[in-house]
């Protein structure tokens, strides 16, 4: 909007004598002024949609390495010892094995032997054989196989052995089959140091003597040992 205002007369006081005319002079002012309408103010606009998400900064700087943290708290009791039993063992597994393909005819004693180093006195010792056994030409007639340590068999719990026996066989005496057998077992009670595992061969208790026993034929047989910690309660 626009408003002209008009000034008539101005008072001779206001100006100067030298600026004075005989004729009043009138003086024009043009002065624009906005427009209070209301329709004309400014309004908040809706909110616009987010933008895209910037991509993932780079890492930051390595910090420095932060102090030592306090000490944990204790770990639980360990389990007390048994009647004041040695309980630690061997770190590594002590075994042995002692092979050969030799075939042995024999009837009654040593077939062979394994020597043993035993490094505690509260272990047991695990002694197996792998090989093939057979009697042959016989009627009810029994062979035994079995183990001694340093000389003697296991007393605890028992003797560890097998054995092989022909009953009537249709009145046949010309059986002679060779079979790999499995003997094995644990004995306790043996005390540290040398020990001398032997495979021996003999009579079945009860049974005739004197029948063909034969280990190891046209195979490899073997003695495995292994000393191991004692049995549960």
């Amino acid at each position: 909007m626009i408003i002209w205002l008009i000034v008539g007369m101005i008072p001779q006081s206001v100006f100067p004598a030298n600026m004075q005319s005989t004729k009043q002079k009138r003086v024009t002012f043009q002065v624009k002024i906005p427009s209070s309408k209301a329709g004309n103010c400014p309004t908040s606009g809706v909110p616009g949609l987010p933008g895209i998400p910037g991509l993932n900064g780079r890492d930051g700087a390595k910090g420095e390495q932060g102090l030592p943290g306090p000490p944990g708290p204790p770990g639980e009791k360990g389990p007390q010892r048994r009647n004041g039993a040695q309980t630690t063992q061997a770190t590594q597994k002590n075994w042995k094995q002692c092979a050969w393909r030799k075939s042995d005819g024999r009837d009654k004693g040593l077939i062979k032997d394994c020597v043993f180093i035993k490094q505690s006195n509260n272990t047991a010792l695990k002694a197996e054989f792998n090989g093939a056994l057979r009697i042959a030409y016989c009627l009810s007639c029994c062979k035994r196989w079995y183990f001694t340590f340093n000389g003697v068999e296991c007393l605890k719990p028992l003797p560890i052995d097998g054995l092989v026996y022909i009953y009537k066989n249709h009145k046949n005496t010309d059986t002679n089959i060779h079979r790999t057998t499995y003997i094995g077992g644990y004995c306790e009670g043996i005390a540290k140091g040398t020990v001398r595992v032997g495979l021996n061969v003999g009579d079945c208790v009860g049974r005739k003597s004197g029948f063909d026993a034969h280990t190891g034929w046209n195979s490899v047989s073997r003695i495995i040992i292994e000393e191991v910690p004692p049995p549960q309660p």
